[in-house]
């Protein structure tokens, strides 16, 4: 009886590693989780993705989300991404003896100024935030777009697209709700994105201290297989932020969020990293730290 319920859970824990495209995330921790980023815990993924092979980061402006809503817009806050080539399977939950290969992994950040970090460290101001902010990652970007490492705006996209877009999610933003289905994608966007495949999350504010939003990983490679690592070094990554209000902040009826569309890519490749094989990336010196770490019990183990 107990090899049989033994078998069951490794074959229901098989199944869902290898049929789900996305879950909620790591409990607890506020994470879309995509791909083969399910096979891995937290401490695992963190460790590994802190010491990126390549990385990018832009300035966005964001607002005060220490005072209540609305507040003034404040500079200081950044978008960034990790890529990590070569993510031992081996440290997977589902690993077995025979596992040689890896994964490319890459996490994406929203990260507050330092000032807005810290009073989040309060349970009370978490209590009382009357913010909510919902991040949507976009995951079928293009390739190499120079904009997007240049200065973190979306080329591909018209500027009928990105003003549609912006407005679709701010005419769907709910106050008194967690944060929502896509809207449906503009006509004016044609084909470039599906909002379809966004994956969307809402933000913990405990967050904002650079604890990553979104991550995913590639299909498993043989070590220093660079297809991986090509692809995941030209994708650009358009992330759309909206800055909203809960129903503490008691809203007016015609209030609406701020929207705001931003493009980024690991443009810098790491020193003493391997330039990748098909793009032509800077160099830079030391690597971009993933903050918040933190140790986790899968929702595995409790099958």
């Amino acid at each position: 009886m107990y090899t049989l319920l033994k078998t069951t859970k490794a074959l229901l824990a098989l199944h869902l590693c290898t049929t789900v495209d996305a879950l909620v995330g790591w409990p607890e921790g506020g994470t879309k989780v995509t791909g083969n980023a399910v096979l891995f815990d937290r401490e695992t993924w963190e460790r590994n993705l802190a010491q990126p092979n390549a990385t990018g980061s832009i300035s966005v402006t964001g607002f005060d989300i220490s005072q209540k809503w609305p507040s003034q817009g404040v500079n200081g806050w950044t978008l960034s991404v990790n890529v990590s080539s070569d993510v031992p399977d081996s440290q997977s939950m589902n690993a077995n003896s025979t596992a040689t290969g890896s994964v490319t992994g890459t996490s994406i950040f929203l990260k507050a100024p330092e000032g807005i970090q810290s009073a989040f460290a309060d349970q009370t101001a978490l209590d009382e935030t009357t913010w909510k902010i919902c991040v949507n990652v976009i995951p079928n970007g293009p390739q190499d777009d120079d904009s997007a490492a240049d200065n973190g705006t979306c080329s591909f996209l018209s500027s009928q697209c990105i003003a549609d877009l912006q407005q679709a999610y701010a005419d769907k933003f709910s106050g008194s709700q967690d944060c929502y289905s896509p809207p449906s994608t503009p006509s004016s966007c044609g084909g470039t994105v599906d909002t379809n495949n966004f994956q969307v999350q809402q933000l913990p504010l405990t967050s904002v201290n650079g604890t990553e939003v979104f991550v995913t990983a590639s299909e498993s490679h043989a070590v220093g297989d660079e297809t991986a690592w090509n692809n995941a070094t030209k994708q650009v990554w358009p992330v759309l932020t909206v800055w909203g209000w809960n129903t503490r902040a008691k809203a007016p009826e015609d209030s609406t969020p701020q929207v705001q569309l931003s493009c980024l890519r690991a443009s810098s490749v790491e020193s003493g990293s391997d330039t990748p094989s098909s793009a032509e990336l800077p160099f830079r010196g030391a690597a971009m730290l993933a903050l918040g770490i933190a140790s986790v019990t899968t929702w595995y183990a409790s099958l």
